[in-house]
């Protein structure tokens, strides 16, 4: 498929010509059906062999991935960390706890991903991933969390609003209030306060789904964004941040199989998430 003809797919596959023709002849009696049509000395794919190629690719990939796999284990075979988080603490503490973890454990390979709640239970199920960072806990037998630290839920806007004061959750839902929907824990979070004070018949401006796209347009002025303190903190545009009444905070997990937490280095990457929490917490807005 990649290479067109037989000759350059021997090469490719460093094996002669004669022997690349009766790999494929054997391929499509096995098949009962042919891959390739010749024309002009050339290989045209016939539809099903187009098919078989796109979920071949998929397999190649766990290949290539197995393959990554067995070479860091055996270049760095003092650990391997597979480390699975939501979106935002990818942008947010992710970033500060890999550069610290790594300084004082270069020996330990890391694989960063970024994936939704219920996909990080998963991965943790099915052990493709050693640990999961997420926001509140999801209630999952086999699955150990431990509370890292808390964030607090603020108040975004443009960064020409220096005013520090606290401002209250009815105001803020009663401008130009920029919703992050509630499909998350943070947005579910907002939801049930909302519910509490009488205020969840307000509709929001603009629902952004995602905290990144709320604050990118509370900075630019469009309206107010209610996110947590971590997200609230990275992004290239500069934003104001301001404490809302009443104090709201969620917790940030590290999540893992119960049972498996047994790698020093796992562990230790724990210890340096819940350092960096501690830290943000002491320089928090009051």
């Amino acid at each position: 498929m990649r290479a067109g003809t037989i000759s350059r797919a021997a090469e490719l596959l460093c094996i002669s010509q004669p022997a690349m023709s009766k790999a494929l002849a054997q391929t499509e009696r096995s098949l009962g059906f042919p891959l390739f049509n010749r024309a002009h000395n050339r290989l045209v794919p016939t539809r099903e062999a187009e098919i078989l190629f796109a979920e071949s690719g998929k397999l190649q990939s766990n290949i290539d991935s197995l393959r990554n796999l067995a070479l860091n284990l055996a270049l760095k075979p003092h650990g391997y960390l597979r480390i699975g988080c939501l979106p935002s603490l990818g942008v947010s503490l992710i970033p500060e706890a890999v550069q610290q973890f790594h300084v004082s454990h270069p020996e330990v390979s890391l694989r960063i991903q970024t994936r939704h709640t219920a996909e990080l239970m998963t991965a943790l199920f099915t052990r493709d991933l050693d640990i999961g960072i997420a926001i509140e806990s999801p209630k999952s037998p086999g699955i150990t969390a431990v509370e890292l630290g808390r964030t607090a839920l603020v108040c975004v806007g443009p960064s020409e609003d220096t005013r520090a004061e606290p401002i209250a959750l009815k105001e803020v839902v009663t401008r130009n209030w920029i919703s992050i929907g509630s499909v998350d824990p943070l947005g579910e979070l907002i939801r049930r306060e909302l519910e509490t004070q009488c205020l969840d018949g307000h509709v929001a401006s603009i629902e952004a789904q995602t905290w990144y796209v709320a604050r990118a347009l509370a900075a630019r002025g469009v309206g107010l964004a209610l996110i947590d303190e971590l997200s609230a903190r990275t992004g290239a545009d500069r934003v104001s941040i301001r404490p809302v009444m009443p104090a709201l905070s969620i917790g940030i997990y590290a999540l893992w199989r119960e049972g498996e937490m047994e790698s020093p280095g796992a562990k230790t990457f724990v210890d340096v998430l819940r350092a960096c929490m501690t830290n943000t917490a002491a320089n928090a807005i009051p």
